[in-house]
């Protein structure tokens, strides 16, 4: 099945309102967005302009621009309905530059930007080195390449075994999620794309009562309604079973998302000496 995220280009409207409302969600979650700032933190932004790639619906850039104001923030995405979007949501920052671009082709010349930003992009994302190919030409010598992402094989909204929530799981991450696992070999894939790892780690989110997470759940209920694997009852019992969990046990699930901060090598014959640390 074909994440829905690596499709956005050509779907409909209405498709891409619902993932952009999804985004929100996400945006608007406390524990979400600690774990963001955290991230943005570790990433130097005094020097411009900054590039985000797959920056969707403008989650991340409203806060890249607060933090630069006097440096460009470039932000694009394959999807130009996410980007009308982003434009609407950036508000008065006049630091924001959007543009419709291929993640696998940038239209950048090389070295073009000293910090690079990559936010729950390469889970959506076929062809992972590729990505990274083109993240590592457009990054100036020196420059840094920052990632967060998610772990989400690890997402687990169980209470014991053979829990129902984890088959809703399992079929959301099936219509969403291209690549569930490659985002543990993180600091390998950089290295291989010619970065040098500075910096590694993982963030757990651990869901209460969150919005976000119900529409985890909501949208592998859909996908398994739509399929017609269940039924309407079903389908209903299962989404309110969400809410009283979050009532009556306080979780929902969590998921592990991880991070990398890497650097371009110098100079075309620097060797990496820099060792990851959590």
């Amino acid at each position: 099945m074909t994440d829905v995220f690596s499709s956005l280009a050509t779907c409909d409207r209405e498709t891409t309102r619902q993932i952009a409302s999804v985004l929100h969600c996400r945006r608007q979650d406390p524990d979400q967005y600690r774990m963001l700032r955290r991230f943005l933190a570790a990433v130097d932004v005094t020097a411009g302009p900054l590039l985000e790639i797959g920056c969707g619906s403008g989650e991340l850039l409203a806060d890249l621009a607060d933090r630069a104001p006097t440096t460009t923030v470039v932000g694009i995405d394959h999807s130009v309905d996410l980007l009308r979007m982003a434009g609407r949501s950036g508000g008065a920052a006049e630091n924001i530059r959007l543009l419709a671009a291929d993640a696998h082709r940038l239209p950048f010349a090389a070295e073009s930007f000293p910090t690079v930003l990559m936010y729950t992009l390469l889970s959506h994302t076929p062809d992972i080195r590729s990505v990274l190919r083109e993240a590592h030409r457009v990054c100036r010598r020196g420059g840094q390449l920052a990632v967060l992402d998610g772990d989400y094989a690890s997402t687990d909204f169980s209470l014991g075994p053979h829990d129902p929530l984890n088959a809703c799981v399992a079929a959301w991450r099936a219509r969403y999620v291209v690549n569930t696992h490659d985002l543990r070999a993180l600091p390998r894939l950089l290295e291989a794309a010619g970065f040098q790892l500075v910096r590694t780690g993982a963030h757990n989110y651990t869901a209460t009562h969150s919005a976000y997470a119900y529409t985890i759940v909501d949208r592998g209920v859909d996908t398994m309604l739509g399929s017609g694997t269940i039924g309407e009852d079903l389908a209903r019992s299962l989404k309110n079973e969400a809410r009283r969990r979050a009532d009556d046990e306080g979780f929902v699930g969590s998921i592990t998302y991880r991070f990398a901060l890497a650097r371009r090598h110098p100079s075309p014959s620097a060797a990496g000496t820099a060792s990851p640390r959590a």
